[in-house]
């Protein structure tokens, strides 16, 4: 008797060992993204005030690179740095080159204030506000001018 294809004994194995292939290489593929990201990211760091400005473009044909920003947190060298929730949907804290950042892409649907408590833990544990506005080029642009020119 002569055999043509595979059982599909054969085929649930190969598929089983793909799955697991798949489940052990998919963290290190999603930090390799991230890392990626942060290398196109633009840098932001709070005013005096604990304020931050971001321009988002709210064009339909943005791309995935679009609009990602690292804003800087200052904080005690022996310190520890966490985020309170809630929190915008996509905002993240993370570690790059020994500073610790808030790793954001927001979406048009963003626009407007997003007050993000910063929590620093160490000796003494401390609190940070930090308000992120998210504008498009135009709203910023007239946020600017009406600072500029108060009436």
């Amino acid at each position: 008797m002569k055999r043509t294809g595979f059982s599909l004994l054969e085929l649930l194995v190969v598929m089983s060992i793909i799955v697991v292939l798949l489940s052990i290489s998919l963290p290190s593929l999603l930090g390799a993204k991230d890392s990626a990201l942060a290398l196109v990211a633009m840098g932001a760091q709070p005013d005096d005030e604990g304020k931050v400005f971001l321009e988002i473009n709210d064009r339909s044909n943005r791309k995935a690179t679009d609009d990602i920003y690292m804003i800087q947190i200052d904080h005690p060298t022996k310190s520890s740095v966490r985020l309170k929730k809630p929190l915008p949907s996509g905002l993240k804290l993370r570690r790059h080159d020994g500073c610790d950042y808030i790793f954001w892409q927001p979406k048009p649907r963003h626009v407007g204030r997003h007050p993000v408590t910063v929590i620093l833990e160490g000796e003494e544990t401390s609190r940070k506000e930090i308000t992120i506005y998210v504008y498009t080029k135009e709203q910023l642009e007239a946020h600017r001018r009406q600072k500029d020119n108060p009436q």
